[in-house]
């Protein structure tokens, strides 16, 4: 393992060839990451290193560089030989006046307008909301919290966490989950409905993301309301990757682009779309959204299940 400082980390970066790993948790990546880093909290990154880690040259960072620390020695556990750490973490690039950039996820609420009457209280924390419903289709079924971890591929650590609303899912858990239990992506963030109108602010809107952090999800409906036809507002960065996994049999999306560019790549076939085209096409198979630009990408999608 080799240490740097936030400026030779900098140079080193420059050259492009490094792999950038931000080893924080999501609420941690959210308020500013290193331009070019891909999120992977320290405790997915343990539980199968083999998946994350692809290739040598990498370097990890964190908060202040304990647990960049940690990262860069499974690193070297799996025979990797470039592997670096950097001192200080984030928090010291930072210090430093190197750039940060904020994903535009979750944004801070602004100052809350009193609600009329007829509106729902507020909603449930999602975490807590995915939490109950990954508890309730594992007890209906009378599964252990193993027999769920070998059902999903997820570690049983992981699901318990989820459980108690103490770790914030990403798209790709949430998306094993509902295939595993043969439910609708929707199932696991359906909560109690209280009315038949909803109000819901951006600002206060929550946001699944992907592990790296480069793509994100929001439900545009009450999480109450899930049913058979499900409408979706999808965040890519610039050069972002996200691979979906196939949905349930006879599930359909109809996706536009609100900014950017966007490739749709399934079944051996790649379509490219710019601002304002759609496409409509079965995701009971393999799919991927690739964003060719630097330039961030905005989508709505609507989802139909069979």
């Amino acid at each position: 393992m080799k240490h740097l400082t936030p400026l030779e980390a900098q140079q080193l970066l420059a050259g492009g060839e490094a792999d950038l790993i931000d080893v924080r948790e999501p609420a941690e990546w959210a308020r500013g990451h290193l331009p070019g880093a891909r999120l992977v909290p320290l405790g997915t990154l343990k539980i199968d290193p083999k998946k994350e880690l692809s290739r040598d040259n990498l370097i990890f960072v964190c908060a202040k560089g304990g647990r960049s620390q940690q990262a860069a020695a499974v690193a070297e556990g799996l025979g990797f030989t470039q592997v670096f750490s950097i001192d200080g973490g984030t928090d010291e690039w930072a210090r430093l006046g190197l750039p940060i950039e904020v994903p535009p996820i979750a944004a801070a609420p602004a100052v809350a307008e009193e609600p009329p009457a007829d509106l729902e209280a507020q909603l449930p924390e999602l975490d807590a909301v995915i939490g109950n419903n990954l508890r309730e289709l594992r007890t209906a079924r009378q599964l252990s919290l193993d027999a769920t971890a070998r059902l999903t591929g997820l570690s049983r650590t992981l699901l318990g966490q989820i459980e108690l609303g103490t770790n914030t899912p990403s798209v790709g858990v949430v998306w094993r989950i509902a295939r595993a239990f043969e439910v609708p992506f929707a199932a696991l963030l359906s909560a109690p409905k209280t009315t038949t109108t909803a109000l819901l602010k951006k600002a206060n809107a929550k946001r699944l993301v992907s592990a790296d952090g480069r793509f994100s999800s929001r439900a545009l409906f009450p999480f109450g309301d899930a049913g058979k036809v499900e409408f979706y507002e999808l965040w890519l960065s610039g050069h972002g990757k996200e691979e979906a996994e196939a949905h349930q049999l006879g599930t359909r999306e109809n996706l536009v682009v609100t900014r950017g560019r966007v490739v749709i790549e399934f079944a051996g076939a790649s379509h490219e779309l710019s601002e304002g085209d759609a496409i409509v096409f079965g995701a009971d198979v393999p799919h991927t959204y690739r964003n060719p630009a630097s330039e961030e990408c905005w989508m709505h999608l609507v989802m139909s299940y069979a």
